[in-house]
């Protein structure tokens, strides 16, 4: 254990000894792994327990300030909230819950702690805190809150009831220690109230949409393309492919048939005795080019070569021959081998050329290319350092497509790109970065779409994709609030659970889905897991933001995007649904106090300004598109709509379309979205129903009767209107078959026995049916014929 050890002026504790394990009450412990003693004054490690997937190790411990006072408070405070049934606490009277603070309450604890001290020492605070008046506890939280949101302040104020508490264990509190804000909760003392909800920001709806649909871009196309030629390349066998492939054996045999010429003096660099690289490599391969040198990944081949002749050097199988006289010993001829090095070269020209061609012409083969500008590179451009890999193998000494760009090179490069042309022939080429993107969009996609906390998302292992009632569904662990940390399910839909499969695809661990990129030598087993997302999808945006046309996708908006959230954004949308509160309590594990669901899931579900308009604008583009239809019908002269406010309805439809026919141009495509635009603002109070349509008017409005004047012209109440007397309501086609239905259930009631009141009610609520039915009877035939 490396503990620092304890200084002459480190007070002791009066309650704990310093051999107790501190972690000993903690659920989750790592079998063989030990435990921290009280007595280690600078940190303590939770190593021995199961570190969340979303911790960095770094972050997983405990750790105390300097100053030895001050040290000793904190060690104290924690001790005993890691251990609450210890029995100092019982002697002290204090009998807390079991288990009532996690390890990660109690990490983040000691860090307001010593932020508490930094202030107190500056502030001139005694370190005995029963001298504190009410007044320096109050600053504190006063120094706090200008810099923070009431909720974190609120954490604050936990902290210091966490030392009210437990005070009596703490060996620097001489005396009582008294509430600062008696009969108030943290949240009163913070100004944390009901009404101001939650403080967690939403997701700004200009910058939601477009993310999401770049993380889906690479979940579903970027993403299984760019693994796809990861996993291709893994599997490819280091093949040679060149055509002097025999150039080593003619190396080895002539070797073993002569003796290497060393130079007496030094010469052009090289001390004395050294060889003449280039005389040997014109003996050896009968006039060929040198092959001692080369550049790229041909310097690992020529190296190999320059060893075995040192070898036979260091054998003694030389003769020292005079500067000059290499090339007559070895009976080379200088002069005729320069246009056998021209020939050679043209001939290896052309094996390159027909290699390249045979490569392109099997369609098996994919060209990589950039998926995004690289180093000059546009996006789209094929990376030809790695496809000289592809073509020439592993081993390759000369490339076919440079970096040299010679007219060789240059010839080569478009015979690729001619190929390149068709997208069926290209594969987005794997970085490092590239995988970055698609660990960031993974977990954008599956943030997003499932409401699950970080924690939550990070903790997701292989195999976690299930069934919960029917439902397709993703295990993970619940660690917020649970010190057992238990299993639980979250409900997700189909592109979720193609999201999670491919994060599975990507990640080395052999346990969770988010890892590192790569894997690492520890000596903990669990590193690796989990990663810092908030820095990944900063990433994800600027790339995205940078690249999108080659992309082809949109901008994505400034705006904050953290992790927590996406889950506060998500129960806004889903809380808009049908019974959408209930979704929310079960998908965000918020436990029911009620029928539907608690206060704290109405808070987080609460729209905030920016949201609302983006329903707002939804609804009634929902609204516009239900109308276009009945827009060319009335552009025929045909009435399509009957009630009250029918006339209405038709004139706001003879004014879109008098707005339309003074358009100049006019196509398709462009009439459509045109017609929606017009109609959205023509009709942007308009309110769709199941048995009719509302043109709210709210002065006009038979449905306000119901309420009570304060409440009344904010919005229509469509289950209280009056279909046949209020001003405001419109009957369409849409709306037949309720009444038709409601027509065959009255008369169905009336031949029963009833009432003589009962059958007078039903009897005329009939009679005004009818009325109507007949009515959308003839509408419908006028539309028919």
């Amino acid at each position: 254990m490396n503990a620092r050890a304890k200084t002459s002026d480190q007070p002791s504790s009066l309650h704990f000894r310093d051999d107790e394990e501190v972690y000993a009450s903690a659920p989750g412990r790592l079998p063989g792994v030990a435990d921290e003693v009280f007595g280690r004054t600078d940190a303590w490690p939770a190593d021995c327990l199961h570190r969340p997937a979303n911790r960095a190790r770094a972050n997983w411990k405990c750790v105390f300030p300097a100053d030895p006072q001050w040290n000793l408070t904190i060690r104290e405070l924690a001790f005993a909230m890691l251990n609450p049934t210890h029995r100092a606490l019982r002697e002290a009277g204090l009998f807390v819950q079991i288990q009532r603070w996690s390890p990660t309450t109690v990490i983040s604890v000691c860090r307001q702690l010593a932020l508490l001290a930094r202030w107190a020492r500056r502030e001139g605070l005694p370190a005995d805190l029963s001298r504190w008046r009410q007044e320096d506890w109050q600053a504190f939280i006063d120094a706090r809150a200008l810099t923070a949101q009431p909720s974190s302040v609120r954490i604050y104020v936990d902290m210091v009831m966490y030392l009210v508490d437990l005070a009596p264990v703490l060996s620097a509190v001489t005396g009582h220690l008294e509430d600062p804000w008696p009969g108030l909760t943290s949240s009163q003392v913070a100004d944390f109230t009901k009404a101001q909800g939650l403080t967690t920001p939403a997701i700004d709806p200009a910058t939601w949409w477009p993310l999401l649909r770049a993380a889906w871009a690479y979940v579903d196309r970027i993403g299984p393309q760019t693994l796809e030629r990861r996993e291709q390349e893994a599997q490819m066998p280091p093949v040679t492919g060149a055509p002097r492939s025999n150039v080593d054996t003619m190396l080895e045999e002539w070797l073993a048939e002569n003796a290497v010429p060393l130079s007496d003096r030094s010469r052009a660099g090289q001390s004395a005795p050294s060889p003449p690289w280039t005389v040997i490599s014109l003996a050896v391969t009968g006039s060929n080019a040198c092959i001692f040198s080369a550049n790229g990944s041909g310097k690992q081949v020529a190296a190999a070569r320059r060893a075995k002749v040192q070898a036979a050097i260091e054998q003694g199988r030389t003769v020292t021959v005079a500067p000059g006289t290499a090339s007559q010993f070895l009976g080379v001829n200088k002069a005729s081998s320069r246009a056998a090095r021209g020939r050679a070269r043209d001939g290896l020209q052309q094996a390159l050329d027909d290699r390249v061609r045979a490569w392109l012409a099997d369609p098996a083969n994919l060209i990589p290319v950039h998926p995004v500008p690289f180093k000059k590179q546009p996006a789209g451009e094929p990376v030809w350092n790695v496809l000289d890999t592809y073509v020439l193998g592993h081993q390759r000494v000369d490339p076919a497509f440079g970096p040299n760009k010679t007219t060789d090179t240059l010839r080569r490069r478009e015979l690729v790109r001619a190929v390149a042309d068709d997208p069926a022939r290209r594969i987005l080429y794997v970085r490092g970065s590239e995988l970055r993107m698609i660990r960031a969009a993974c977990y954008i996609f599956i943030a997003a779409l499932s409401a699950m906390r970080d924690s939550e998302v990070q903790e997701i292992r292989r195999g976690a994709l299930t069934e919960h009632y029917g439902a397709p569904a993703v295990v993970s662990t619940q660690i917020k609030n649970e010190p057992g940390r238990p299993r639980k399910h979250w409900w997700i839909i189909e592109p979720v659970a193609q999201a999670i499969a491919l994060i599975e695809r990507l990640s080395w661990h052999e346990t969770h889905v988010f890892s590192t990129l790569t894997p690492r030598e520890h000596d903990d087993a669990d590193t690796g897991k989990g990663f810092v997302p908030a820095i990944d999808i900063e990433h994800f945006i600027d790339t995205v933001n940078q690249n999108h046309p080659a992309l082809g996708l949109e901008p994505i908006p400034e705006g904050p995007v953290r992790p927590h959230m996406f889950r506060k954004t998500m129960s806004i949308i889903t809380r808009m649904e049908p019974d959408g509160e209930i979704a929310n309590g079960l998908q965000l594990k918020h436990a029911a106090r009620r029928s539907l669901a608690n206060a704290v899931t109405a808070a987080y579900g609460q729209v905030d300004k920016q949201w609302a308009k983006e329903f707002n604008h939804e609804l009634e583009t929902a609204a516009a598109e239900r109308l276009v239809h009945m827009l060319a019908a009335r552009r025929g002269g045909q009435a399509v709509a009957l009630g009250p406010g029918a006339a209405r309805l038709h004139a706001g439809l003879d004014k879109v379309n008098t707005r339309l026919e003074a358009r100049a141009l006019r196509a398709n495509t462009a009439d459509h979205r045109l017609e929606v635009s017009l109609l959205r603002d023509e009709f942007a109070d308009l309110h769709l129903g199941t048995i009719n349509h509302c043109l709210w008017n709210r002065s006009t409005a038979e449905c306000q009767n119901a309420l009570p004047a304060a409440q009344r012209g904010n919005a229509p109440l469509l289950g209280a209107c009056e279909p046949a007397r209020c001003r405001n309501s419109v009957l369409t086609i849409g709306h037949a078959p309720i009444w038709q239905l409601e027509e065959k259930d009255l008369t169905e009631r009336l031949k029963s026995k009833l009432p003589a009141v009962r059958r007078q009610l039903v009897e005329a609520r009939l009679a005004e049916v009818r009325t109507v039915t007949t009515r959308l009877n003839e509408l419908t035939q006028e539309g028919t014929a």
